[in-house]
């Protein structure tokens, strides 16, 4: 097979341009590619509408596949229960109302790896092995959740692959004016935190870290980027605190936007302790040339070593947040250090490279019988 065929799904809002850089590397690399609707539709809450949103995508889903005839349909999810449920249902009109030969293929942007461990009610009993027997390939996003889902005997360990998301390694340019477009003095080391602001993310230990650091040192600015349901308490933390003068708040933004923030903050602030895939925020950093400081999980782990690339800091641990960032503070040398080094690391993120490394498991994919 010289050109294979591959329709990606296409979300509308996270990793919108993960799925599009990876379509447009296929295409580069003599792939076909297409791309399919496979998203939640804005302001549709209940249950009743998302379904109905499910069945429209599927078959928009089906209308494309019999004009474009794919050899694979290729999933932007997740393993866990409410992506599975998607998943199943989509594929499920999928081969019922187009017969032609397709193999399917999920990718996961993180994952709950215990619901393969539950076999029980509707998702142990039909959901989950129905995409046993109808998913042909599984990407995951570290070799962490790999080893993990092959360890439990549930999926074929020959369908279960590792994968990367395509870092824009050429995007970031500092802005002489970044710092005065958000009142932070020309001399301030600026802290970056970026990701949704809920509990789970590190998001309040790296706030107490910053206020113990705050009391240290006057020339050090902290930016959060990013919303979610946490951001209120945040907010009134930050002012517990008496950090309103030293904190800036973006709230969301959309993902171009960000890259000024890689490009122009000095050290990403990231002990995260929620199921992560590979997180954009982290790998942005890294392409970017920041140092970081974060927590030892999935991917990082498969890329980051301490102190080259990172300083690694214990889960919920406010103690460990500060002295990390403390001693990059400190020691200029080991930031400068860590700095180049992950600017050279970003190269192995690129479309090319990983694009070359996605085709060779689509093609081991559709060989396999």
């Amino acid at each position: 097979m010289d050109r294979p065929k591959i329709l990606f799904s296409i979300p509308t809002r996270h990793h919108v341009e993960i799925a599009l850089d990876e379509l447009e590397g296929m295409r580069e690399l003599g792939f076909l590619c297409e791309g399919f609707n496979y998203a939640a539709k804005e302001g549709v809450v209940s249950k009743a509408g998302r379904m109905s949103v499910i069945f429209q995508n599927a078959m928009g889903l089906v209308k494309t596949a019999r004009r474009f005839k794919p050899d694979v349909i290729y999933f932007n999810s997740r393993l866990e229960k409410l992506a599975g449920v998607r998943d199943m249902i989509t594929i499920a009109i999928c081969r019922t109302f187009y017969k032609g030969k397709v193999k399917f293929v999920i990718k996961s942007h993180g994952s709950d790896i215990e619901v393969l461990e539950q076999t029980r009610g509707v998702w142990g009993k039909v959901i989950m092995p129905y995409l046993k027997r109808h998913v042909s390939g599984w990407l995951f996003l570290s070799a962490e959740e790999q080893s993990k889902v092959i360890a439990t005997g549930y999926l074929p360990a020959q369908r279960i692959f590792v994968t990367k998301n395509i870092v824009r390694n050429d995007q970031f340019e500092p802005s002489f004016n970044f710092k005065s477009k958000h009142n932070i003095p020309d001399d301030h080391v600026t802290l970056l935190f970026v990701g949704r602001t809920i509990e789970e993310k590190g998001v309040f230990e790296v706030m107490r870290a910053f206020g113990m650091i705050a009391k240290e040192r006057a020339d050090v600015t902290l930016i959060v980027v990013g919303d979610g349901s946490s951001m209120p308490a945040l907010r009134q933390l930050s002012n517990d605190l008496q950090l309103q003068q030293r904190v800036v708040f973006t709230g969301f933004i959309p993902e171009q936007d960000v890259v000024a923030y890689y490009a122009n903050c000095d050290i990403l602030v990231f002990p995260t302790y929620f199921p992560e895939g590979f997180p954009m925020g982290l790998f942005n950093s890294v392409a970017a040339g920041m140092g970081i400081v974060t927590t030892p999980t999935r991917a990082a782990t498969d890329h980051l070593t301490d102190p080259e690339n990172c300083l690694w800091v214990n889960p919920k641990d406010v103690d460990s947040v500060y002295k990390a960032v403390s001693t990059l503070l400190q020691r200029p040398e080991l930031l400068a250090h860590m700095r180049q080094h992950n600017k050279a690391k970003g190269i192995s993120f690129s479309k090319e490279k990983v694009s070359a490394e996605l085709a060779e498991t689509l093609r081991t994919i559709i060989d396999q019988q």
